[in-house]
């Protein structure tokens, strides 16, 4: 049983997976969503704009996805920009002189030859409508049996496919019969194959009986279907359901298929445990993972979701998630340029605490290796009792552009400036013990500077806009434009009130302070973020660009020519150039728990 539940699984995720693609295609290129009015058979009720099929696919499914008005992205992405920009770069250049790419074309050229029409224009008229796929059990089938329903296709083009594809279900030996549900012509191919056509719509399924199931709630002679499921239901009211792109799994049929939970109590990655552990334990008892994309204009947003309280959770995954009812973590510190910056809350100290009933036990005697670290860094503090309770609930990385200004010259290599923000439980003891934690650190990373026979540094100390930084300054800059990668740091650490900033060079960590008071009397952000990534696409461009010559000389080394590796790589910043921004974030909510994928365009 547990074998089929894990390939029931992976067809369920296969499903999100086509939904994503979709996704990608008219978030790629630029297109607007519009809902078709899907026809329908003789008889039956047209599906009106935004009207899910869930109710024609039958109920009892462990997995579905719908997607709506492909047709009109499928066309659109024939003229759009972004993939104009993409056909045109060295790599898909090279690409066309693939085989598996001689080999699509080819398929595209017999297709086109037996409709009669260029593949955009088929899937204009034949895909305008809805195309809704669910898995379902099935007994001796790992992999589940599905069905898949296409709904508001042109009558015209359907026939026309119809005549055309007809002598090769003969070829088949596909047997033809006649259904008396719907008065649909249905073949059977091979006994594992179902297909039925209607004057707009198609239906297929791996069995006689899902396709009958199908057939009678397409004519409206049963009700239900899979948006009668409770599950669904929830999704559904949760969510919504007016999106062109839509998926949901059935994880409680599918715990219950199992019969037992379908994932881990315990993780086996500290850092997993960390990130994703909340989630992970709010998924295993919800009653389903619904997923959904929306594309407005220049901006795309994929959600998924699950169900489930997390404050009526245990106190070891109470951990993880902060106040649905409260502000939430801080918006990213607003320095100039940045490029990129991850914000992740969690309470540290308790995780620490519950780290055995949340973690698998062989990963724990690492732990013990961990604090004998730590207390040769900081000697007669214990990391549980200790450092731990003094750290706050909210960690911030960032990376921003620097100036060098701490050496004359520029490293062959440039980076951009990281800082790390702690927040403190305890500023002023937090404060005190971080201080000390980082100078310790400094003066061992200072010594192994001088093995390698680098300039040494002394540790100094300046006030900011009323904050102390203490600093690491070289005895004499080192001058050049090609310095090793290790001359882009030099640390700096301050305390901005409750935030301890550790930042690898000091002109980083007064941006901060300056963002940091700006800040202080800003209002709260309105969403709950619990997890924050965020990545600006011009600013990375502007990294990208400054090291040049070490992204074309490595391509020239790997064996294309000058012209070449600088052809490619003024390909793909101006493919990076395209986006203004993506942003990954998940969101504590009163029933539940969403992670968004967003992003936007030029």
């Amino acid at each position: 049983m547990s074998i089929r539940v894990h390939s029931w699984c992976q067809s369920a995720v296969r499903l999100l997976v086509i939904c994503g693609i979709i996704w990608g295609v008219s978030s790629g290129s630029g297109l607007s969503v519009a809902w078709a009015q899907a026809g329908a058979p003789a008889g039956q009720a047209a599906v009106a704009p935004g009207t899910s099929l869930a109710r024609f696919l039958p109920a009892n499914a462990v997995g579905f996805a719908e997607v709506s008005g492909i047709g009109k992205f499928v066309r659109q992405l024939e003229q759009a920009d972004y993939v104009r920009l993409l056909m045109a770069t060295p790599q898909f250049k090279e690409f066309e002189k693939t085989p598996d790419f001689q080999k699509a074309v080819a398929t595209r050229k017999i297709v086109e030859a037996q409709l009669g029409m260029d593949v955009f224009e088929a899937a204009e008229k034949l895909l305008g409508g809805r195309v809704a796929m669910a898995v379902y059990p099935q007994a001796g089938n790992p992999a589940g049996s599905a069905v898949v329903v296409l709904k508001g296709a042109n009558p015209e083009v359907l026939a026309q496919v119809r005549q055309r594809v007809e002598p090769f279900f003969q070829l088949a030996d596909a047997k033809v019969d006649t259904d008396t549900v719907a008065g649909a012509k249905l073949y059977t191919v091979n006994g594992q194959a179902f297909i039925a056509w209607g004057d707009t719509w198609v239906a297929a399924a791996g069995t006689r009986d899902l396709l009958s199931q199908t057939l009678q709630l397409l004519s409206g002679k049963e009700q239900g279907g899979v948006a009668a499921d409770e599950e669904f239901r929830a999704m559904s009211r949760d969510m919504g359901s007016d999106y062109p792109v839509r998926g949901f799994v059935n994880t409680a049929l599918l715990t219950k298929l199992k019969g037992s939970r379908l994932l881990p109590a315990k993780l086996d990655n500290p850092v997993v445990s960390m990130l994703a552990g909340g989630a992970v334990e709010l998924a295993a008892n919800s009653p389903y993972l619904g997923l959904s994309v929306e594309v407005r204009g220049n901006r795309f947003v994929l959600t998924s979701r699950v169900a489930g309280d997390s404050r009526k959770l245990d106190e070891a995954h109470r951990v993880f998630f902060s106040d649905p009812a409260g502000p939430g973590m801080p918006d990213l510190p607003a320095l100039p340029g940045l490029i990129s910056g991850f914000s992740l809350h969690l309470d540290l100290a308790n995780w620490y605490r519950q780290r055995e009933a949340l973690l698998e036990p062989q990963l724990l005697p690492a732990f013990d290796q961990f604090e004998t670290g730590i207390g040769n860094l900081l000697p007669g503090k214990d990391v549980g009792e200790d450092i731990v309770p003094l750290i706050g609930r909210n960690f911030t990385i960032v990376a921003a552009p620097q100036d060098y200004s701490h050496i004359d010259g520029k490293p062959g290599i440039q980076l951009p400036g990281f800082a790390v923000l702690i927040d403190l439980a305890k500023p002023e003891e937090g404060g005190d013990l971080f201080q000390l934690f980082f100078q310790t650190l400094s003066a061992i990373l200072n010594l192994a500077s001088a093995q390698q026979k680098h300039e040494p540094w002394v540790m100094k100390s300046e006030s900011y806009k009323d904050v102390q930084i203490t600093y690491g300054r070289y005895l004499k800059k080192p001058s050049g434009d090609q310095l090793p990668i290790v001359f882009n740091f030099m640390p700096a650490a301050a305390r901005v009130g409750n935030r301890f900033i550790i930042s690898s060079s000091v002109a980083t960590c007064r941006q901060l302070i300056d963002a940091l008071k700006s800040s202080e009397n800003a209002a709260a952000p309105r969403l709950n973020r619990n997890m924050n990534l965020e990545l600006n696409a011009d600013a990375l461009a502007g990294i990208l660009d400054a090291n040049r010559q070490v992204f074309v000389a490595r391509s020239i080394q790997q064996g294309a020519n000058a012209v070449q590796a600088e052809a490619e790589f003024s390909a793909v910043l101006q493919v990076v150039r395209f986006f203004q921004s993506l942003r990954l974030s998940s969101q504590v909510l009163p029933e539940g728990f969403q992670l968004q994928f967003e992003g936007s365009w030029k």
